[in-house]
């Protein structure tokens, strides 16, 4: 008979110290609510690390409130434009978990969130998840504290209907089958997926390896997702999916035009692929 997940992970859990690394900008709404989400996770040692790319004396005031329910770490910098990558590099240089878990300041995670990462991670893959992007209406309900992400997950097939009719996009990537489903079985059928920014995680050495998030990118599309993606593939970090297990809810906003800037720092990845640069010269620290 497979052990479940719950098993696996109670064995685990006071083996692997995770550090969870979230990006914010200007929504400390957002930050509250992920907050009270972390509070409930079922996976207790963990520490929090924000890596600001400004620096806000309403997020100082924030974390400091908050420093009782787990331990927190915060880097900040100047708001002189998008420097999100620095913020990620000053991150990792003060997480002390030999465990990296990543996911936007805009995402809210499940309770198992934390724990289906652990359960899922293993030294030479970087697991790779998804969200779901939510509507307008669920979106305000939960900003405004009328229903809550364990409301949601607790409940998730009879939110289906509700979350469709407000728009949302990717409802599947809500659904927890890792808590269902035979551990031979999920693993059989979740494979393998590309690498996104906004829900992935890894061993901290592989992170170091590659010299972290490369700085040279003038904007974020592809620096914090694909270009880190091609780096770790190329160090023999094979990619895992944790979707269906590791799970995030999108708050919904505006979306920048982001063709341009893709098709810019496609190029530029390309041009350091050319050159084999796998360890960037402009990253945790600076070479060359």
């Amino acid at each position: 008979m497979c052990r479940s997940s719950k098993s696996i992970v109670s064995e685990r859990r006071n083996e692997v110290k995770v550090s969870v690394i979230i990006p914010t900008y200007k929504d400390i709404q957002a930050l509250e609510l992920i907050f009270e989400s972390l509070k409930k996770q079922t996976y207790k040692d963990f520490e929090v690390v924000i890596a600001e790319d400004d620096n806000s004396d309403e997020v100082v005031r924030f974390l400091k409130q908050a420093q009782t329910f787990f331990p927190i770490k915060h880097v900040s910098q100047e708001d002189i434009g998008w420097r999100k990558t620095r913020a990620m590099n000053q991150a990792i240089k003060k997480a002390e978990g030999e465990y990296l878990i990543y996911f936007d300041g805009d995402c809210l995670p499940y309770q198992t969130f934390i724990e289906n990462h652990v359960s899922l991670s293993d030294p030479m893959s970087v697991l790779c998840g998804r969200r779901v992007n939510l509507g307008d209406g669920i979106t305000v309900a939960l900003r405004q504290k009328k229903i809550s992400v364990i409301e949601i997950e607790s409940s998730y097939l009879k939110w289906w209907k509700k979350l469709k009719r407000d728009g949302a996009r990717h409802i599947e990537q809500g659904l927890d089958l890792l808590t269902i489903l035979p551990r031979v079985v999920f693993d059989a059928f979740n494979g393998k997926t590309r690498l996104v920014g906004c829900n992935f995680s890894l061993y901290k050495q592989k992170m170091i390896d590659i010299n972290g998030f490369d700085e040279s990118y003038p904007s974020g599309d592809i620096a914090d997702d694909v270009d880190i993606e091609w780096r770790l593939n190329a160090i023999g970090v094979n990619n895992k999916s944790c979707k269906f297990a590791a799970n995030l809810l999108h708050l919904n906003h505006a979306r920048k035009e982001r063709k341009t800037q893709h098709d810019k720092n496609f190029a530029l990845m390309m041009e350091k692929q050319k050159k084999n640069q796998i360890r960037c010269l402009n990253g945790i620290e600076k070479e060359g």
